[in-house]
């Protein structure tokens, strides 16, 4: 029984039982909106898009410069966060409405309003999870989005078993957590507590945001580009193979996630990246090996052939590599350099969509553009980073006001 307990503690402070269970909360939402709610599923599948944006800004904006040190030292990192989490909130709750009156012109204002909440809610969650793994433990952070993720399936299926509407469910257990960590959140008085303004708040990781949207829109432009060149057939296999691939992708964010929380203290070998090894070649062996796997995710995926599936499994990996290499430039690396790094490495991407879009005519040509593109892609951040010169580990972070994006002269960016 203690080895169990000891196992589940240590599980509860990993990156992956966080990522997990917003995976799941994600799916079982709309599981249970298909089951029971199905005039709201359209609403509660956007709403599921939509949360990209909080977790993605949050962590541009807070946990990437705290990983990289260039917050002040004198700040309070909780009142920080929270303004920054106020700043997002009025852009995103209107990014999420437009897309609600674009994508589901149907629906109505209220309706909007009630599924943009939950986007919106998450904003300070997730802001004050970056800076609670910094002033806390790692468990006390991690305990944040657990719990919003655990009671949004509980309120869910309360919600459902009382006829209210799902796309709501995660709201009582954020307005729940969010009360309970601000309630924790000492008072920002004394030396080294300095509360910053909106904009000096914004302005430290505005950087990693502009380098965050240009991987959006890479995102949202693949999907086009591979309908473009080969169909609604190319959607389809697209979409199923990245489903297949769902556990890797929960270990890949896992570990990513706790190399930006360690920041300069992380390590290249650790237990959530060999389990995103793992991860991906039980995925591929099973992909690969049944065509009865294959037939289960999509008719279109059982007949596209192996080798299409081997290739999109190589493009994988490289996925991956590329995917750590450039969280290790970003930790280290100065935030304009990797600015540089980052729109290098989509342009780089985007190319290979325009190449496939000029000679691709089949979903084979696109799959072996995307290995060859990200492979491209892992050779660009190894050279970028055998480049760098990062601030010394030992240097204290950046005083208020000075430019911290600035080329230091120091020691070689460590592979």
């Amino acid at each position: 029984m203690g080895r169990i307990l000891d196992a589940g503690r240590r599980l509860q402070r990993s990156q992956l039982s966080v990522q997990a269970l917003a995976r799941l909360c994600s799916v079982a939402l709309f599981l249970l909106a298909s089951w029971a709610d199905t005039e709201r599923l359209a609403l509660v599948a956007l709403q599921g898009t939509l949360l990209a944006l909080p977790y993605t800004l949050m962590e541009s904006l807070v946990g990437r410069p705290l990983s990289a040190g260039l917050v002040p030292a004198g700040w309070s990192l909780d009142a920080w966060a929270r303004r920054v989490a106020a700043a997002a909130m009025l852009p995103v709750g209107v990014i999420g409405f437009l897309s609600a009156s674009i994508a589901l012109p149907d629906t109505g204002v209220a309706d909007r309003l009630f599924m943009v909440a939950p986007v919106v809610l998450q904003l300070p969650l997730e802001a004050l999870f970056w800076s609670t793994a910094r002033t806390r433990a790692p468990r006390r952070a991690n305990l944040i989005p657990q719990l919003v993720a655990v009671g949004t399936v509980l309120t869910g299926v309360a919600f459902v078993a009382t006829g209210v509407r799902v796309d709501v469910a995660a709201v009582p257990a954020q307005l729940v957590v969010l009360g309970w960590v601000l309630l924790r959140v000492a008072a920002p008085t004394g030396p080294g507590r300095v509360r910053p303004g909106v904009w000096a708040s914004v302005r430290v990781g505005s950087v990693y945001c502009v380098a965050a949207a240009v991987d959006l829109a890479y995102s949202v432009a693949l999907p086009s580009v591979a309908g473009a060149v080969a169909g609604q057939t190319a959607v389809v296999v697209l979409r199923a193979l990245d489903l297949a691939f769902g556990p890797f992708h929960v270990a890949l964010s896992a570990s990513t996630r706790g190399d930006i929380v360690a920041g300069r203290a992380s390590r290249w070998r650790t237990g959530s990246r060999a389990l995103t090894v793992v991860a991906l070649l039980v995925v591929s062996a099973v992909v690969l090996g049944s065509t009865r796997v294959r037939e289960l995710l999509a008719a279109d995926l059982a007949t596209v052939g192996t080798t299409v599936v081997a290739l999109y499994c190589g493009y994988k990996a490289f996925l991956a590599a590329a995917t750590w290499l450039a969280t290790r430039h970003m930790i280290w690396a100065p935030p304009r350099r990797f600015l540089v790094s980052a729109i290098g490495s989509r342009t780089i991407a985007f190319a290979g969509l325009a190449v496939s879009a000029l000679l691709a005519g089949q979903v084979g040509g696109l799959v072996l553009q995307l290995l060859i593109s990200e492979a491209v892609v892992v050779c660009w951040f190894v050279t970028r980073i055998r480049l760098t010169r990062a601030p010394d580990a030992a240097e204290p972070p950046a005083a208020a006001g000075r430019d911290d994006t600035a080329e230091p002269v120091a020691r070689p960016v460590p592979l």
